[in-house]
C-alpha cells in the first residue's frame, strides 16, 4: 500500500496563496484596500456558513463550465482553508531563508503583508 502526502502533510496547513499589490498603490489606497480585505472576510464568512451557496456562485460566475457539485466537494475538503489572516508565513519565510531563496527573513509575519492586516492574529 503507498502513501500519498500532500503539502499539509509536510508543511501544516500554512497560507501559500495570496493576493498582493504594489506597495505604492496600497499607500496610494488605503480606503480600496480596506474595502478589499473587507469584502474577502465576507466571501470568506460565506464560504464557512454556506459551502453549498458558495460554490454555486462560484460556479455561476465562473469562465469555465464546472459543477457546483464538485467545487463543493473542494471546499469542504478537510484540508481547505478560507482566511484573509495569513496563517505559518514565518515557517515558510525561514524555510527561504535557510535554503538562500530569501536573503533577509522578515522579522515577522506582517512585514510582508498589508498594513491593515497587522493587527490580526497571523503567523
Amino acid at each position: 500500500m503507498h502513501t500519498v502526502l500532500n503539502s499539509v502533510d509536510y508543511l501544516g496547513n500554512i497560507t501559500l496563496d495570496v493576493t498582493f499589490a504594489p506597495k505604492k498603490f496600497v499607500d496610494a489606497n488605503p480606503k480600496m484596500t480596506q474595502a478589499f480585505i473587507d469584502a474577502t472576510d465576507d466571501a470568506n464568512a460565506l464560504i464557512a456558513n454556506d459551502k453549498k451557496l458558495a460554490a454555486e456562485i462560484f460556479a455561476k460566475g465562473s469562465k469555465t463550465k464546472v459543477d457546483p457539485a464538485e467545487v463543493q466537494k473542494m471546499i469542504e475538503d478537510k484540508d481547505a482553508r478560507f482566511a484573509t489572516t495569513p496563517n505559518g508565513v514565518m515557517q515558510f519565510a525561514d524555510f527561504m531563508h535557510r535554503t538562500g531563496a530569501i536573503k533577509v527573513k522578515p522579522a515577522n509575519w506582517s512585514d510582508m503583508f498589508v498594513p491593515q492586516l497587522a493587527g490580526r492574529p497571523g503567523s
